[in-house]
């Protein structure tokens, strides 16, 4: 990585909240790919969304460096409905983490180390962080099992991502503008439109039945795809209507406290049950499937260490009884935080203050970058990377901010929010005091 440019010559500075906001929309949507990846244990990141806070280590000072960090954890936690679980948790603690010794590791080095180097020290703090994390909030003792694999994944993707960043720095022209660099001449979109697809010569007709076939199976699942987000924009509306985002976050917390601290695992079903179909009720988007495995993999993770009676011995596996309880407490746990946090944090929410205004000026460009219409090919992907940064920053800024809560009908979401906290906490009260 170069090392930080002076500003005499140079283009005039930056607006650094501007440039926070667009890297934050970029931890987002990188973030977001990430969450759609499958996995077994909901904690296990490839950290690819850590690219825009590496690139912003010679680009931010400290303060906004960290405050690029919290942006993303903040928003994608707003985005995913996590707010109020332990992935918000895992995230804040290894994005911190990861920046910090980021941050130490550039400004010691200097042109010593490499971004390669940057970027797997920062990984593997980040993966180290989350392991400790886990063995005390997810799966206990058998964290120590998956460390190995788990730092490994670190350094793999942390070269892989320090790969790309050596590279794009030294091509980008949106990266010598938010360093302070002349731009080169030409305009910055003009590659964009030839490598998007915007003209896609086809070749001659394809006529066989097998493309035909292909195409129609296509179409229909995108039918289906389009007929499914529609229903749940339809929930989403009526839900929102219903709810002020803030009273609905405040209520979220108090059944997030009430369902943490559940010491009876039959009432916490019954919770989690109930949370679940508040998520569905609000439109978000809920993976049953996604959750059973989820599930399955915390609690096959507890299983590792056996505690307390055997039940089932599979050849030479013993299940035993405490193992297998805590696996499900915790698995149940886990996602019942998720759904609650998915049912009442909503895109709505507002935060005060210059950080809140950050955060909604990201959810602007995210915008605009969920919008983007151009597909980076592999021949010319880091054109069409940087042709994506300058486009979705050089944009007109839109109307609004993203976050603009829809009207609000007072009455039923209020009696709604008030029955679910009550019922939240009187589980809780009978969790403790069980009847003799």
């Amino acid at each position: 990585m170069p090392e930080p440019t002076e500003r005499e010559g140079k283009a005039p500075p930056l607006d650094r909240a501007d440039l926070t906001a667009l890297l934050g929309a970029f931890c987002f949507f990188l973030s977001a790919i990430e969450y759609m990846i499958p996995k077994p244990l909901p904690f296990m990141r490839l950290g690819i969304a850590n690219l825009p806070i590496l690139l912003a280590v010679d680009l931010l000072p400290l303060r906004w460096f960290l405050v690029l960090a919290l942006v993303k954890v903040v928003g994608m936690s707003v985005i995913s409905g996590s707010l109020f679980t332990y992935i918000a948790l895992f995230s804040l603690s290894g994005t911190l983490v990861a920046a910090l010794v980021m941050w130490v590791a550039r400004r010691t080095g200097g042109k010593a180390i490499s971004a390669v180097g940057v970027s797997v020290v920062g990984a593997m703090a980040s993966n180290a962080v989350q392991v400790v994390l886990a063995r005390f909030f997810v799966i206990g003792e058998a964290a120590w099992y998956i460390a190995p694999v788990f730092l490994a994944m670190g350094l793999i993707t942390g070269t892989i991502l320090g790969l790309f960043a050596e590279r794009f720095v030294v091509t980008s022209k949106w990266y010598a503008r938010a360093s302070g660099k002349q731009m080169p001449e030409g305009k910055p979109t003009e590659g964009l439109r030839a490598a998007s697809g915007a003209t896609n010569p086809v070749g001659g007709k394809e006529k066989t039945a097998r493309i035909a076939a292909r195409r129609l199976r296509q179409a229909r699942k995108e039918a289906a795809k389009a007929d499914g987000r529609a229903r749940r924009g339809a929930r989403a509306a009526g839900y929102d209507a219903l709810f002020a985002p803030g009273a609905l976050a405040a209520t979220g917390l108090l059944c997030s406290l009430a369902f943490l601290f559940q010491p009876l695992l039959s009432l916490k079903a019954v919770l989690f049950s109930l949370f679940l179909l508040a998520a569905l009720a609000s439109g978000k988007r809920i993976s049953l499937g996604a959750t059973i495995v989820v599930s399955l993999g915390i609690i096959a993770a507890n299983l590792l260490v056996p505690i307390g009676q055997v039940v089932l011995d599979l050849g030479g596996f013993k299940i035993t009884r405490d193992a297998l309880r805590g696996g499900i407490e915790k698995a149940l746990t886990f996602e019942g935080l998720l759904y609650i946090s998915k049912a009442t944090i909503r895109p709505g929410i507002r935060l005060r203050g210059r950080f809140g205004s950050i955060v909604a000026r990201a959810f602007v460009y995210f915008d605009r970058i969920i919008e983007y219409r151009g597909k980076p090919r592999a021949a010319t992907f880091f054109a069409d990377a940087d042709s994506l940064m300058l486009a979705v920053w050089d944009a007109p800024k839109p109307e609004g901010s993203g976050t603009e809560a829809p009207p609000v009908k007072p009455g039923i979401g209020y009696i709604l929010e008030s029955l679910v906290v009550v019922l939240s906490i009187s589980a809780l009260v009978a969790g403790h005091f069980p009847p003799r």
